[in-house]
């Protein structure tokens, strides 16, 4: 055979049009973009005609906690999960047990994601203090990038005082990494959530005791450190416009600082899901409606570079502990994020499909150097794409997911969602398709990057 895939009559969204076009691939690779359907024969043919192919998810905060605590979730479900909700690359987090702070441990975690990786991946590396003479190996290795905490995360992923900053910062920039932070004020999280202990727990509350300004106060903190030492800066999780706004003011200024935001900080306010509880606890919390609205307009202007799902499922005992103000930060979306996002980008708010596409797969293949091998449709580039039915609709049950834990994912349970993943290709091979993983686990591959 010519080809070993051709996809036909498919609405292609390039990085600056859509078009109707046949795509060929052949051994991983686009080998054909054509207007004509090709006389030369593919070993399998699609017919994807009124369907939108997009670039494949990649999702830059995902957390699959593997090699543990793998009861709440692992890589074999994780990335089914993933390949469902259209992600073909997901970069998974540091702050597993053990952390990503050294070579054994990238080694471990590489073991048991090369066995059972459904999708391709790349693995965070983590900027712990005391630490960092640790960093240039895991760059070679292949962690584009090293995250920080600056609020409590636990015993075994100490947070970064301002000391610990500099010199994570400084460890990463000579290796020629990315730096990240959890922009949360540890004094004033901390001090908060003392004083909210008694009361009672609600969304709102949450989002008092972990309150906007102290997101803001991280932000501005580690944009000081960023301009101090060259080094490059990636803000996770952004929820508040005000810290968009602050970036913004040192992007012009020469700062290199890029924004990631989250599914729930675009489709959700604690008034709207309230009733879901402990379940939609988050940390930066959900905010209120203005700022939600506030976010998605700088989504659309191009502030907001890219989304993560951060994905994180908890079980029904980690999320009801005695005291609600002790249940831990997270929920599930992997599955889902993609669809609910191109619905109320493109359907509701008019976004343009080129724009959701770059904000949701080519910006981020850009900025941890994976680009154009990731995150774009274009000859000699990976096959990594997903086909959308742009008119679908369905409704969202936890019943029908793929990750390991299906009884904490109450934050969408029973939404209709107008847009559907109807396949998800990695390097040409089918792994999703029409509600069935295709491929074994061990396909997909650590991917290292070129630059960042």
């Amino acid at each position: 055979m010519d080809f070993d895939l051709l996809i036909k009559n498919a609405n292609v969204v390039f990085e600056d049009s859509v078009a109707v076009r046949h795509l060929a691939v052949k051994d991983g690779k686009f080998v054909g973009i054509l207007e004509r359907e090709p006389s030369r024969k593919a070993e399998y043919e699609m017919d994807a005609e009124g369907m939108y192919l997009l670039p494949g998810g990649i999702d830059t905060h995902s957390h699959f906690f593997d090699p543990g605590p793998t009861y709440r979730e692992d890589f074999f479900h994780g990335t089914q999960a993933a390949a469902m909700g259209g992600y073909t690359t997901v970069m998974d987090m540091p702050n597993t047990n053990p952390p990503v702070d050294r070579e054994t441990h990238f080694c471990l975690k590489n073991e048991h994601f090369a066995q059972n990786a459904h999708v391709d991946y790349v693995i965070w590396g983590a900027s712990l203090p005391g630490k960092f003479q640790n960093i240039r190996r895991m760059r070679e290795l292949g962690c584009p990038a090293f995250k920080a905490f600056l609020s409590d995360a636990g015993p075994t992923f100490p947070y970064s005082d301002s000391l610990a900053l500099y010199e994570g910062m400084s460890a990463v920039r000579t290796a020629g990494g990315i730096f990240a932070v959890h922009a949360e004020d540890q004094d004033i999280v901390a001090k908060l959530r003392e004083r909210y202990r008694t009361e009672e727990w609600s969304l709102k509350a949450h989002d008092e005791a972990r309150p906007w300004y102290s997101e803001l106060s991280a932000i501005s903190k580690a944009v000081f450190f960023s301009r101090l030492t060259g080094c490059p800066l990636h803000i996770c999780h952004t929820s508040i416009p005000e810290g968009v706004e602050l970036v913004n003011e040192q992007r012009r200024a020469g700062a290199d600082v890029t924004i990631e935001t989250c599914p729930h900080y675009l489709l959700c306010d604690y008034e709207s899901i309230g009733a879901a509880g402990s379940f939609a606890a988050i940390c930066p919390p959900v905010r209120n409606r203005e700022r939600v609205e506030k976010m998605w307009a700088y989504v659309a202007d191009g502030s907001i570079d890219y989304m993560g799902t951060d994905h994180a499922p908890y079980t029904w005992e980690d999320k009801n502990p005695d005291n609600l103000w002790d249940a831990p930060g997270g929920s599930p979306n992997i599955d889902v994020a993609i669809p609910m996002i191109l619905e109320e980008g493109i359907r509701k708010r008019g976004i343009s499909l080129p724009h959701m596409a770059a904000f949701l797969s080519t910006n981020a293949a850009k900025r941890f150097g994976l680009y154009p091998q990731k995150g774009a449709i274009r000859i000699g580039t990976d096959a990594d794409f997903i086909l959308v039915d742009m008119d679908r609709k369905w409704i969202y049950s936890r019943e029908n997911s793929l990750s390991k834990t299906k009884d904490t994912h109450f934050q969408y349970e029973g939404r209709e969602i107008g847009c559907r993943i109807e396949a998800t290709f990695v390097r040409g091979k089918a792994i999703y398709s029409r509600g069935k993983i295709c491929m074994q686990a061990g396909y997909g591959e650590l991917i290292k990057p070129v630059s960042v």
